[in-house]
């Protein structure tokens, strides 16, 4: 008999389509930016379609989140992976049928990243906990991250050797392999169609759908960030930390291109290795938050995700540049398991979309800007001042929380908080079900 969260029918099932799909994202974040490169050969244009794919939580997240605790979770879910399915489809469509450009290129990605933004708030901080007991969270968070993280092993090299085996048809051959990628989201659609629904909405108590409501609630989700001291310093955490960070993999696709002239398949099999290794940071994260508060756990591993970082600008081999990034996948995947747990036990059930809608609208604003920030410092000085420019605000955000009472947040011994907490999965789908 399985044991921990996988012991839920629903959560287990959920987990294993995630793979599938996110197999499919890791298809897309290839053949996307090569696509770009192929064509333009800039670094600019390629963190362009980045900043491109974040904006939308920075327009969107606090609406989308506040509309979501609205809504069906599961219906929600099965929405969204039809347009993205849809989307993903229509760029090699487009080459065929002569539409393609740039421009619609960052249309269309702007379309897909909307429906990430409530893709990912509804899974993260509403569909998880609702199919565990909320003692059941970290592990939980580290399975669900797990089976992201193979993703990253098998998305990558799959994405290399379709780029090279499709890319017959001229400057555009790089789209054929989103045919590929638009077909891995079908499984989690048949999940989600299957699975009973998510009632954690009384619609006795949703108030009118009102623009006066809206943002009312939008408020709400803003305000129990500040009055919460947890998440406000997790906020600060990652606000500076995501500055340097998220533009990472940006700089590492145009160094191995464009400085090291690699091939699609080569830079597929570079990140694959990446991804193996960020399985063994989702996978031992509980281990490593043992025996410690889990806010000081998580300063820990981000100094190493930003010493990582800063190791990569004295890497003169491309070898020695994955390595060094590969350093900081891996601190940086424990410390995304860390990161969901305080985003959702301090959060009401009732709450979660707009908490976490709010929470992710703030922290995108870094994400949007570490693209841009970065490819800026590569192109005046060099990639290696732009590695070290990541590694030290990764030090500046450790140095600075490291100050305030994330350090002391510990989860270990408060059996009356679990208690507390909201417990959503009760008119959920249970082990038995």
């Amino acid at each position: 008999m399985r044991s921990g969260p996988l012991r839920h029918k629903w959560f287990a099932l959920f987990t294993a389509t995630i793979t599938s799909g996110s197999i499919g994202d890791e298809i897309m974040r290839l053949a996307l930016p090569l696509l770009v490169l192929d064509l333009t050969h800039d670094i600019g244009a390629a963190a362009t379609l980045r900043v491109i794919e974040t904006v939308p939580y920075v327009l969107f997240g606090a609406f989308a989140g506040a509309l979501i605790d609205r809504s069906e979770k599961r219906r929600l879910l099965a929405i969204t992976t039809v347009l993205s399915f849809l989307l993903t489809a229509f760029i090699p469509l487009s080459v065929d049928i002569g539409w393609f450009s740039l421009g619609l290129l960052y249309a269309v990605t702007f379309l897909l990243g909307t429906l990430e933004v409530v893709w990912g708030i509804t899974a993260d901080f509403s569909v998880v906990p609702a199919l565990v007991e909320p003692e059941e969270l970290t592990a939980a968070n580290a399975t669900y991250l797990t089976a992201d993280r193979v993703a990253r092993i098998v998305g990558p090299s799959l994405g290399g050797l379709s780029v090279g085996a499709l890319a017959f048809t001229g400057a555009y051959g790089s789209a054929n392999a989103l045919w590929l990628s638009a077909v891995l989201y079908l499984p989690s659609l048949v999940v989600f169609l299957r699975m009973p629904p998510l009632n954690d909405v009384d619609p006795a108590s949703v108030a009118p759908l009102t623009v006066a409501n809206v943002k009312s609630e939008v408020g709400e989700g803003f305000t129990f960030i500040w009055r919460s001291t947890v998440l406000r310093a997790l906020f600060v955490l990652m606000f500076i930390s995501n500055l340097g960070s998220q533009g990472m993999n940006t700089l590492l696709l145009f160094v191995l291109r464009e400085q090291y002239k690699l091939d699609a398949i080569t830079i597929g099999l570079a990140l694959s290795f990446t991804g193996l290794i960020q399985i063994f940071g989702s996978a031992f994260a509980p281990r490593l938050a043992r025996g410690r508060p889990l806010g000081l756990t998580m300063l820990i591993v981000v100094s190493i995700a930003a010493l990582s970082s800063g190791a990569a600008s004295f890497a003169r081999t491309w070898q020695t540049v994955v390595l060094a990034v590969t350093g900081r996948q891996l601190a940086w995947s424990a410390h995304i398991v860390y990161a969901f747990i305080p985003r959702q036990r301090e959060v009401p059930a009732a709450l979660r979309g707009r908490v976490n809608g709010a929470f992710r609208t703030l922290i995108l604003i870094s994400n949007t800007a570490s693209p841009a920030l970065l490819s800026t410092i590569a192109a005046a000085y060099s990639t290696s001042v732009a590695f070290a420019a990541a590694g030290v605000l990764g030090v500046l955000s450790v140095v600075v929380s490291a100050l305030g009472p994330l350090r002391k947040y510990d989860i270990r011994d408060a059996p009356e908080e679990a208690a507390a907490v909201e417990p959503a999965a009760e008119s959920e789908p249970t082990p038995a079900d």
